[in-house]
């Protein structure tokens, strides 16, 4: 193994150990992982709301348990929707502490999420919004062209 290849092995392990990014690469800490099609941290798709309530308190706001209803935990950054079952069926992202494992979250570049999943397979866009959909994977990224070009919301749900 060459000195640069052993330096960046060596300098990745003691960047996940210590809970630091490399330049060009941030490591989700524990319970923040985005996993697309999924999870994020403690929320899988397919749990019902009072399997939530465990891991991340009460929701904030009415929780009417119905098809589409959003139930939502904004100091943990998190909304779900539910299905008509009341199983959560996406899960919406808004604190930039969730990230993928490769890196990408809120606050990530258009770049970044593109270097990291490639071209989204649909898209859709407005004067301040752009959205690259990934449903092959079950991901999806907001982001806001006014804003620096910079994911504000990731949603994950079951790819299709």
């Amino acid at each position: 193994m060459d000195s640069n290849r052993a330096f960046r092995t060596v300098s990745t392990a003691l960047a996940a150990v210590l809970g630091v990014a490399l330049p060009g690469w941030a490591a989700p800490r524990s319970g923040f992982l985005i996993v697309p099609g999924r999870a994020v941290g403690p929320v899988s798709l397919g749990m019902r709301l009072e399997q939530l309530v465990p891991h991340l308190g009460p929701p904030v706001g009415p929780v009417r348990p119905r098809e589409g209803a959003r139930i939502a935990w904004p100091a943990r950054g998190l909304t779900v929707r539910l299905d008509r079952e009341g199983r959560v069926d996406a899960v919406f992202v808004d604190s930039p502490e969730y990230r993928t494992a490769q890196g990408v979250g809120v606050g990530s570049s258009k770049d970044e999420v593109l270097a990291a999943f490639g071209p989204p397979s649909h898209g859709q866009e407005d004067r301040n919004t752009l959205i690259l959909a990934y449903p092959g994977l079950g991901i999806s990224f907001a982001i806001r062209k006014d804003r620096g070009d910079r994911v504000e919301v990731v949603m994950v749900y079951r790819p299709g």
